[in-house]
């Protein structure tokens, strides 16, 4: 089982990521921000493509 979170400060504006599962090192490939942009986190298919698109459609 996998779990994520991604979260916006409403203060500062800062976006963050977690993610929790049983495959090691797993956030490696799932998680993914970018500054001024956002922030994602996949879940089932680890594809590292699919963080950096979905940042660059937002």
């Amino acid at each position: 089982m996998t779990f994520s979170i991604v979260a916006r400060c409403r203060r500062t504006g800062m976006f963050g990521v977690a993610v929790s599962s049983s495959s090691p090192a797993v956030a490696a490939r799932c998680a993914y921000a970018q500054a001024g942009v956002g922030a994602v986190a996949s879940q089932n298919v680890t594809d590292p493509t699919l963080g950096v698109r979905a940042l660059e459609l937002m």
